[in-house]
């Protein structure tokens, strides 16, 4: 593998990429390359080795035109290691440019990126990608690569639309740092207010889950219901990556859990996230376990909220875990109560968000 050709072309998208966002040339890109491709930049925090393949899938394209990079394993007639390519070229480029959509070792360890099923349009149909919409867009693209000469405009918008996400990124972080260094005008509405924002920008199923963790910190250190207590280190936020009862664990010093929340982007609490919730912990000695949304409403309506008043109830009969479903807002102004010293507060967010 001569690894400086592949590198080269990597440099010279990613230059050719500040270039599209200087002079607003994203007009010239196909239009139904760039809709897929937006899709897929849409969905890129449960859906980051899907970027990362397609820019593998581009760079092997380029530099071997003949290779049909719909067969990326070398288990396929004619095919190749997309996930050597991935691990040895892509994912250095990535950790380098865009760390914060970086896989750790290889994009290719993920149960889409991975199994033994050719990118065809017809075969694609198997692979594991949970979201219809972004595994058809996924195969379209691939098709497109590999039938359409379209490998340098995927690499070129992509990079530019990553660069425009940090961008994003990176001013919520300087709007996160400018608020927390106004300490003397600083109250729990202000900060509700700054996250209510934050929640609902783009790509920002992320941010409550930060939020909590960041709150969490604070209360173990202060709060005596966890004095005997740790938080377990954040888990990635990719279903391959994801262990344990949910997004933000508290556990006792031998790592049994004692306290779960697990957070929902946009989604209404209904029975059958109740019934998930005492399912997987049967087998536990879990105290409390929050599961909360930024769904306007909380629940689905109020015949379901009454329904599930009186399930949380059974369970605990049987189970002696409390279930407290609840809205993010809501519960961000009752821990907020909690913490001492909101500017280091929001330094610690802002650290967390880096």
């Amino acid at each position: 593998m001569n690894n400086k050709v592949y590198n080269d072309i990597l440099e010279k998208a990613i230059k050719d990429s500040d270039k599209l966002i200087s002079y607003d040339k994203f007009d010239n890109i196909p239009s139904d390359l760039k809709n897929n491709l937006n899709i897929l930049i849409d969905n890129i925090d449960k859906n980051k080795s899907i970027i990362q393949a397609i820019v593998t899938s581009c760079i092997k394209k380029i530099n071997n035109p003949e290779q049909d990079i719909r067969k990326h394993r070398t288990d396929f007639k004619n095919g190749y290691s997309a996930r050597t390519l991935d691990t040895n070229i892509t994912t250095p480029f990535f950790k380098k440019y865009f760390l914060k959509y970086s896989n750790k070792e290889s994009a290719f360890l993920t149960l889409a990126t991975r199994e033994k099923i050719e990118w065809s349009i017809k075969s694609g149909k198997e692979i594991k990608i949970r979201n219809e919409k972004v595994k058809m867009s996924f195969l379209s693209i691939i098709d497109s690569i590999e039938n359409h000469d379209s490998a340098y405009f995927c690499l070129v918008y992509l990079f530019a639309k990553l660069k425009l996400l940090l961008n994003k990124a990176e001013i919520l972080n300087i709007e996160t740092i400018n608020m927390s260094e106004t300490l003397d005008i600083l109250n729990i509405d202000k900060i509700i207010n700054m996250f209510y924002n934050h929640f609902n920008c783009k790509n920002s199923s992320r941010l409550p889950v930060i939020a909590f963790y960041s709150i969490y910190q604070e209360l173990i250190k202060n709060v005596n219901i966890y004095k005997d207590k740790k938080l377990k280190p954040l888990n990635y936020h990719t279903s391959s990556d994801k262990h344990g009862y949910g997004d933000i664990e508290v556990v006792y010093k031998n790592n049994s859990p004692y306290e779960v929340i697990e957070i929902k982007h946009n989604i209404p609490i209904d029975r059958e996230l109740i019934l998930s919730v005492f399912n997987k912990t049967l087998n536990s000695n879990i105290f409390r376990y929050y599961i909360l949304t930024t769904y306007e409403n909380s629940f689905k309506d109020g015949n379901e909220l009454k329904y599930i008043k009186e399930l949380v109830l059974k369970i605990k009969k049987e189970t002696k875990m409390d279930i407290i479903p609840n809205g993010i807002m809501t519960s961000l102004k009752y821990y907020l109560r909690f913490i001492d010293n909101y500017n280091d507060f929001l330094k610690l967010y802002t650290r967390n968000l880096v």
